[in-house]
């Protein structure tokens, strides 16, 4: 059975100089380019969270991991919510997509039983040319929990689209992303587990400088907290030249130059 999203992200034809993006829930994201090429970003996709720690979705998955083409699969880190490990195998036997991700979260894919030669090992500062997107994997802090987790920029040549990842708001060390330009910013905005809550979130908007930006991370586990109306504000009084974009999960926001 394929999913309402699931023909959107296969039939949507993207205009030039333009990158659709999907939201998928949680901080799980689809990127889609003039050429249709696809990329995925930390999907979560099934209730192996819940079987494994016991947080229940309280927002159903708007897609299945079989209805998934992919060319690529980023992975921000090895937590079940940003890689989940029933969904993957999945993604990676129905698709061609190349994995990228930083080196715990390379230990679960390969114990999964996916093929070393389809993932990209990165690390703070790498880099991962794609072919239709260059990955740069940039800093994130995500504490004990996750001490090798990253964020990325991806560059789509026309247009720099930041993912945060899970991270806290340290300015000191995202020097280089502020030096990157990204128009686009999609930070968390939980303000669990060390991630960002509202107010450093639309500080670090107003960091980089983005024009657009789109909240994540909220509204999937009671657990993980997060107020996009708290965000919405804070961006108003912080960086009011960042237009909040609040999307739907499923939902297309489609981003020109």
């Amino acid at each position: 059975m394929t999913t309402d999203v699931g023909r959107s992200i296969q039939r949507l034809s993207v205009p030039t100089r333009s990158v659709a993006i999907f939201w998928l829930g949680q901080a799980g994201f689809v990127f889609k380019t003039p050429d249709g090429k696809i990329a995925y970003v930390d999907p979560y996709l099934t209730d192996s969270v819940e079987r494994l720690v016991g947080f229940k979705r309280i927002m159903a998955s708007v897609i299945s991991p079989a209805e998934v083409r992919a060319d690529a699969v980023l992975l921000t880190h090895h937590h079940e919510d940003h890689l989940d490990i029933d969904a993957i195998p999945i993604i990676a036997k129905n698709t061609r997509a190349h994995l990228v991700a930083p080196g715990e979260s390379v230990k679960k894919l390969l114990g999964l039983g996916i093929d070393k030669g389809r993932i990209t090992e990165v690390r703070e500062g790498s880099q991962a040319p794609l072919g239709f997107v260059t990955v740069r994997a940039v800093h994130a802090d995500h504490g004990d929990l996750a001490p090798d987790a990253v964020g990325y920029v991806l560059d789509f040549r026309f247009l720099r689209v930041y993912f945060t990842g899970d991270t806290a708001y340290r300015p000191e060390r995202m020097a280089e992303v502020v030096s990157l330009k990204p128009q686009v910013i999609i930070p968390v905005i939980n303000g669990a587990y060390g991630n960002m809550g509202a107010g450093d979130a639309a500080a670090l908007t107003r960091d980089v400088g983005a024009t657009v930006v789109i909240p994540c991370h909220f509204w999937t586990f009671i657990e993980h907290g997060g107020d996009p109306a708290a965000f919405v504000s804070e961006c108003a009084r912080t960086s009011p030249a960042a237009r909040v974009v609040l999307m739907t999960q499923g939902g297309c926001h489609v981003q020109g130059m």
